[in-house]
């Protein structure tokens, strides 16, 4: 049986395993196929392209973009989109400033809250190059005794309803969408059932909007879907002539409870219950 875990994080974004680790922690866990698909970056695909290489993983450069605006928030990913693509850099370097700005008002709303923390401090927790985001604050304020936990830190300071959230400056919807197709690639939601919807908003509308706007395809496996969940995201895209994806949203030791390749409860997912067209994107 081939499988396939579509989405996971490296120490490029918020992750702890550095791209060669990942591909590595892929080929000890069966997968032929991966995909590296960092916050807002592809800086880590270029070396886990190299690392694939050498493990016999089919690998599919990728890269998950958090747009805003309408028909509202949501996680983009890019599957299969070109690593030197330069509008594509061009984007995730000013996203890159636009996360830098927002740290800064993260930190300086934090210390209005009584909590002595430094840009520099947080920055010093990631790997060189990183993007610094809210994972390595809630890390520091857990080394530093502030929170008991990740979960913890976000739920008190850092998630949208925290003490210390911060808007930022991203690209909307309709442009990631526009964007990843230009660089290439094709353009899926991202664990659609964690999607914040307004008030009387079903998935499926959101859904149709973004297929309206472009958008190619859907998650419908993730690591914490229902089976009920599941099935209903399999026959959402069956109406909307979606593809369909599958990825664990692997992080490291920074999401402890999620494994890189335990994409559909707790199982291991069939390489053959993705569309073929994302896995024709793959390098080896």
């Amino acid at each position: 049986m081939i499988y396939a875990d579509l989405h996971a994080h490296t120490t490029a974004s918020d992750g702890t395993s550095t791209p060669t680790e990942l591909v590595e922690e892929a080929k000890r866990a069966g997968l032929t196929y991966l995909a590296v698909t960092d916050h807002d970056t592809m800086a880590g695909v270029p070396e886990a392209l190299e690392a694939a290489k050498q493990a016999g993983i089919f690998l599919i450069p990728g890269v998950e973009l958090s747009a805003e605006g309408p028909p509202g928030k949501a996680h983009l990913l890019g599957l299969g989109v070109d690593p030197l693509f330069e509008p594509m850099n061009e984007t995730l370097a000013q996203i890159s400033e636009f996360r830098r700005q927002r740290n800064e008002k993260i930190a300086a709303r934090l210390r209005e809250l009584g909590i002595p923390i430094t840009l520099e401090a947080v920055t010093a927790l990631a790997p060189v190059g990183a993007n610094v985001g809210r994972p390595h604050f809630a890390q520091w304020l857990v080394e530093q005794g502030h929170v008991s936990s990740i979960q913890d830190a976000f739920n008190r300071y850092l998630a949208d309803d925290g003490k210390a959230y911060i808007e930022r400056e991203t690209v909307t919807p309709e442009a990631s969408i526009r964007l990843i197709h230009e660089a290439g690639g094709v353009c899926l939601l991202a664990h659609p059932v964690l999607v914040r919807l307004s008030q009387q908003e079903k998935i499926e509308q959101r859904i149709a909007a973004l297929k309206e706007m472009g958008m190619d395809g859907i998650e419908a496996y993730y690591h914490s879907h229902t089976v009920a969940e599941t099935e209903r995201l399999l026959r959402l895209a069956q109406k909307y002539d979606l593809l369909v994806s599958g990825g664990s949203d692997f992080h490291g030791t920074n999401k402890k409870d999620v494994f890189l390749g335990l994409v559909n409860q707790g199982q291991r997912l069939p390489a053959d219950r993705i569309s073929s067209r994302i896995l024709e994107t793959a390098r080896k």
